[in-house]
């Protein structure tokens, strides 16, 4: 069995890979008799992420990690089942229990470190993740993904300038092409942002991030959240956010992912791409939706962020914060991509009229 395509086709979390990884369980289906226990649940947990079941596809990659701890195909994709659906808990408990059976004669130990330090992050223990993640790199100078959770630690303890200084020094480590080299790149930009370096930041959108919008609803996440970052710390976006719109009609598929439609319908308010923004309303206030992932995901998370974002653009920042401060406990992503929606509050907060102001417009 091709368990590493079955794998990758999950890990994308887009809805253009469901054709491709239908045709590889059709391929697989043939040797799943002969194949080992785990090799049938990696197959079922795979077959139930293509029925829109992701619940318990992160149920049964986590029994295949407790199964087999060493089995680090299971843990990332545990990982990545239970972070697509915003159980930050999961994230951190499945990694921690594989990594009681490691030890550091193991080969890969470096990798599970990684993991491990990732699922620490995403608790809020920013210590743990960054200890560990060191750990990872002194065994593999090399690990992309030990560098990704250190980043996610420092950028949790307000370390811009380290996440700055880390980042750049281990350029060749990540700069290596893949989702993760950009999504890396994304770190890299909202630090220097956050260290006051706008102008490289603004750099990396335009010569990066945006145009790979195109490419897929991941990419063009990372260059919304940069982008919004930007026009919130009073950066013009205005070009930026049609070519960041057009990456997102390119491939977006209503429904799917919260996080994805809220970051797209970001794109389109900004860009003034309000049929989109209507269609994406109606879609996701149609009834029961086809796609299973985003059950009641529309109704407590996406349609209230996307009431919010057009209120902020339209002034309403009073109601733009209260509807996001309502909304935030449940956002997806990481909690550095959660971060985003604190600067929107904050700024919404600092936008909004006094009293004396809104009693100056009344008596006008």
């Amino acid at each position: 069995m091709h368990l590493l395509e079955l794998a990758k086709l999950v890990a994308a979390k887009d809805l253009r890979a469901f054709p491709a990884l239908a045709a590889a369980l059709e391929r697989a289906r043939p040797r799943l008799a002969e194949a080992g226990e785990l090799a049938r649940m990696h197959a079922n947990a795979a077959a139930a992420w293509l029925a829109h079941r992701p619940l318990l596809a992160g149920h049964l990659y986590s029994i295949a990690s407790a199964k087999d701890p060493h089995d680090l195909l299971a843990l990332r994709l545990a990982q990545s089942t239970w972070f697509f659906l915003a159980r930050r808990p999961k994230v951190h408990a499945v990694a921690a229990r594989a990594a009681r059976a490691w030890s550091p004669a193991d080969d890969s130990y470096d990798a599970a470190l990684a993991l491990h330090a990732f699922g620490c992050a995403e608790v809020g223990d920013a210590d743990r993740a960054e200890a560990l993640a060191l750990r990872a790199l002194e065994i593999e100078p090399r690990n992309p993904y030990a560098i990704h959770a250190l980043a996610h630690a420092l950028g949790e303890r307000r370390d811009a300038a380290a996440l700055v200084r880390l980042l750049r020094a281990h350029a060749p480590q990540w700069r290596v092409g893949g989702r993760l080299h950009s999504h890396t790149a994304w770190h890299l930009a909202a630090a220097e942002l956050e260290t006051g370096d706008a102008a490289r930041a603004t750099s990396a959108l335009r010569t990066e991030l945006a145009p790979l919008a195109v490419q897929g609803p991941s990419a063009a996440g990372d260059a919304t959240d940069l982008a919004w970052r930007l026009d919130l710390a009073g950066v013009d976006m205005s070009d930026d956010w049609q070519r960041i719109a057009d990456g997102w009609q390119s491939h977006h598929t209503f429904g799917f992912w919260a996080p994805d439609d809220v970051l797209a319908g970001i794109a389109y308010v900004r860009a003034e791409r309000f049929d989109r923004v209507r269609a994406l309303e109606r879609a996701l206030a149609a009834g029961p939706h086809l796609r299973r992932c985003a059950e009641g995901a529309a109704r407590v998370l996406t349609l209230p962020s996307l009431a919010a974002i057009q209120e902020f653009a339209r002034g309403d920042y009073a109601s733009a914060a209260a509807r996001l401060a309502a909304t935030i406990g449940v956002m997806g992503g990481s909690m550095l991509q959660r971060e985003l929606f604190e600067l929107t509050i904050r700024a919404a907060r600092r936008r909004r009229p006094t009293r004396t102001d809104t009693a100056l417009r009344a008596s006008a």
